[in-house]
């Protein structure tokens, strides 16, 4: 949840606001802290250097494409780890360190001293650098279009091709034909300066980070100086980074991210650079610096250490998807009290990056007892329980002493939004699980009380519920009472609440047997709970349960014999 204070004192009342948005919409599209990664696969590949996934959009299938320091080739593989093909670079080709794939699969690889072109089954098109053609892979230079060391290469929003030019200090920009556009950088240790730049990669919203031997750099595309990580002196050390499509960004530090210790981890950031995860040392600490990365579209992260690849699959609550879906978050714009009167302004926002509607519902608190306004006034109670325009700000005015009877007091708001993309009442992820004996589609994590709470307030707060507000204080939906509040302002209930959820979800879904979650934590070990150990995958910040092979929410047994789950409701999908 995402909580706003606005403060405001009156001579009639002193009104402590704070705005909180249920998590009824989508979360997604970032890494948060229910986020856990697991090494769902591994293999050997000697030499193993650049790495990318392409996903065919013809046939949905991704596979993984591995550029070789040992036998200057591309490997091709499949998911599960199996060699697809190989394909052979155009002769005369000198260490090829990094890829990247267009939408069409077309393959660009920087191999130090050139860039070169290939079609998608190996065909030349083209190699740019000094001197460089199909029969020369060229040599070192510094002039416009000429390479030293190019170890990173990416495609821009502006579908050129931006390259690292490690010891020249510089970012390249081709178009993809392979002519020189633009460069940027020098070196030096000032902002906008480089140490020998290893990657690059594009964020979300267009700008570009760069890993070189020191820190991380933030630029605008036409190569702007933003921002960097460590803007004194002290180096993350030497490394490599990749960028996800929905703006996590993975990378190798020498030295921890924030305390300048030595540590040898991985460590995934947010756009802005701060830690989300990272992967914890596994002994390997003399290669890590070379392990290269990058990112599926949703979200696992594919690992080239110069041995091996790893696939690290991403289990959470929500699965990421390849277009960002975003929980919508409400924000004050504004608050005031007419003069005179007992009319109450409330101006919000709900700020959605990829929603342009979405559902509103509003009530408020003192203390323990719930206030639902109804008393909405200038006709700014149709803005309730409809769809309205994100990103935009709404005014709703409420003429609070219709509703609430006391002099003073502090009042709690709470807006529950629900984007505009759904029309479930919660976000459910299913993975299907693979037995002998048959496949079972089930939700990957549990519902959990909050879950069922503020499914039952959104009704409420949008009209669709009723609520008596005397003291037996009930919510009924469709007459049947799903919610009942306690003296201390807990809500209980239970039963009818989940199966006015489970009716809203639709008439193929059902609630799973203890049976059947047994069956689904076991996976492919049956008779034997299967939980994958935390250690030497990426560890979260405060994740609560584990995972098995599959990404399944592996959640700690209860006490309770007859319910070993209690307080959490997985559901099947038939």
């Amino acid at each position: 949840m995402s909580k706003f204070m606005s403060l405001m004192n009156t001579k009639i009342r002193s009104f402590a606001f704070c705005l909180t948005a249920c998590l009824l919409a989508c979360v997604s599209g970032h890494a948060y802290e229910q986020d856990n990664w697991y090494l769902a696969k591994q293999w050997s590949h000697t030499g193993s250097s650049g790495v990318a996934y392409f996903e065919d959009n013809s046939t949905g299938i991704g596979q993984i494409y591995v550029a070789s320091t040992t036998s200057d080739d591309i490997k091709v593989y499949n998911l599960n780890g199996s060699l697809a093909r190989t394909i052979t670079i155009a002769s005369t080709r000198y260490d090829p360190r990094g890829l990247v794939l267009d939408s069409n699969g077309t393959i660009y690889i920087a191999e130090r001293i050139a860039v070169t072109c290939l079609s998608n089954d190996g065909t030349f098109k083209w190699r740019t650098g000094k001197n460089a053609s199909i029969s020369s892979n060229g040599s070192s230079g510094s002039e416009n279009g000429e390479f030293n060391y190019a170890f990173g290469i990416t495609i821009g929003p502006d579908d050129k091709l931006y390259v690292a030019d490690r010891n020249n200090h510089r970012i390249q920009v081709l178009d993809k034909n392979g002519s020189f556009i633009r460069k940027f950088g020098s070196n030096g240790t000032a902002p906008g300066q480089f140490d020998g730049p290893r990657s690059v990669g594009f964020l979300p919203d267009g700008n570009l980070v760069v890993r070189d031997d020191r820190r991380l750099h933030w630029f605008q595309s036409d190569g702007s100086f933003i921002k960097r990580l460590r803007e004194n002196d002290t180096d993350l050390g030497g490394g490599y980074m990749a960028t996800s499509l929905t703006g996590e960004i993975i990378t190798y530090c020498s030295k921890h991210i924030t305390t300048n210790t030595y540590v040898h981890d991985s460590y995934l950031l947010d756009s802005q650079g701060s830690t989300i995860a990272k992967f914890t040392n596994d002994g390997s600490s003399n290669q890590e610096p070379n392990w290269r990365y990058c990112f599926t579209p949703d979200g696992d992260i594919i690992v080239s250490t110069g041995s091996n690849i790893r696939v690290y699959k991403r289990a959470f609550r929500t699965k990421g998807m390849p277009i960002p879906n975003v929980i919508p978050q409400p924000a004050i714009r504004g608050v005031s009290q007419r003069v005179g009167t007992n009319i109450l302004d409330l101006d919000f926002e709900i700020v959605d990056s990829d929603d342009t509607n979405a559902t509103v519902g509003i009530f408020a608190y003192c203390d323990n007892q719930m206030i639902l306004p109804k008393a909405w006034v200038d006709g700014t109670g149709n803005k309730i329980g409809t769809s309205i325009a994100t990103n935009q700000t709404h005014r709703v005015s409420w003429d609070v002493k219709q509703d609430w009877n006391a002099s003073t007091g502090n009042i709690k708001f709470e807006i529950l939004c629900q984007d505009g993309r759904t029309n479930k009442p919660v976000d459910l992820h299913f993975l299907t699980l693979p037995f002998p004996d048959g496949n079972m589609t089930i939700s990957r994590s549990p519902l959990v009380w909050a879950d069922f709470v503020n499914y039952a307030l959104f009704l409420l707060s949008t009209g669709e519920a009723q609520y008596d507000g005397n003291s037996t204080s009930e919510i009924t939906y469709n007459g049947t009472q799903i919610l009942h509040q306690t003296s201390n302002g807990a809500w209980v209930n239970g039963t009818n609440t989940r199966n006015t959820l489970l009716a809203a979800l639709g008439s193929n879904y059902r609630f799973a047997t203890t049976a059947e979650v047994t069956k689904a934590r076991e996976a492919a070990t049956p008779g034997t709970e299967n939980a994958w150990d935390p250690i030497r995958q990426v560890v979260p910040r405060n994740l609560p349960y584990k995972v098995n092979e599959y990404g399944f929410d592996v959640v700690t047994k209860g006490s309770n014999s007859s319910n070993p789950y209690p307080g959490k409701y997985w559901v099947i999908k038939e």
